[in-house]
């Protein structure tokens, strides 16, 4: 995804710098586009998050280091963006075990730990970001990062939903399969994540506006 996330580093810098009003909404429909359009895994998840971040801190810089607002703004957008990543992880999870002859409890596992640990990867990402910046950026990303800690974030929450569902429709599950081998947990990964990006698209082009331009031209 080496395009996609340079594609969504210039395009949040570009939307930090021209307008904070609508600094969340449009993170939000960026990074949802760029998630749906590939496989909504999480290194997918983490090098989208790293572009994101990396464009909102240039795009601040641009006019004024001190706009923290829309710093904040654009953090609000990617988590809003995250907490729609999550719900529709949690979606093609349960798909997946009402199909429970083609996945293994390995794979539908392994999805629900990555899905836990979605909020906890934001905050580090933040904290990371933070140690790599100065002045009132850095100020900036470590309130953010704990406050996320402390009080909790949008994907958290519907994170917290999500497995709570997710835990007892794979308990209904009563039939012990064979454990896969690392190939096969691979491709039932792949397909879990190809579901769920085709899940997150369907709310990307609701939030995309009609008139919205080509940005892969």
């Amino acid at each position: 995804m080496t395009q996609d996330t340079d594609r969504i580093a210039r395009e949040v810098e570009d939307a930090v710098a021209a307008d904070v009003a609508g600094v969340s909404a449009r993170v939000r429909q960026i990074t949802l586009k760029v998630l749906s359009e590939g496989q909504l895994d999480s290194a997918a998840l983490k090098s989208v998050m790293d572009a994101v971040v990396r464009g909102a801190k240039t795009g601040v810089e641009r006019p004024d280091p001190r706009n923290t607002d829309a710093l904040r703004e654009a953090m609000h957008g990617l988590d809003q963006a995250l907490s729609s990543a999550a719900e529709a992880t949690g979606l093609a999870v349960q798909e997946a075990a009402s199909r429970s002859g083609e996945f293994s409890r390995q794979s539908l596992k392994q999805s629900l730990d990555d899905l836990g640990s979605l909020e906890t990867l934001f905050i580090e990402t933040l904290g990371d970001a933070a140690r790599q910046s100065s002045g009132h950026v850095r100020e900036t990303l470590l309130s953010l990062a704990e406050h996320g800690r402390n009080s909790g974030t949008a994907v958290g929450h519907q994170v917290q939903q999500a497995v709570s569902q997710l835990a007892r429709a794979l308990l209904d599950i009563t039939q012990e399969q064979v454990q896969a081998g690392a190939h096969t947990l691979r491709q039932q990964g792949a397909l879990l994540a190809g579901i769920a990006a085709g899940f997150l698209k369907g709310v990307a082009d609701r939030l995309q506006p009609p008139d919205a331009p080509d940005r892969d031209a």
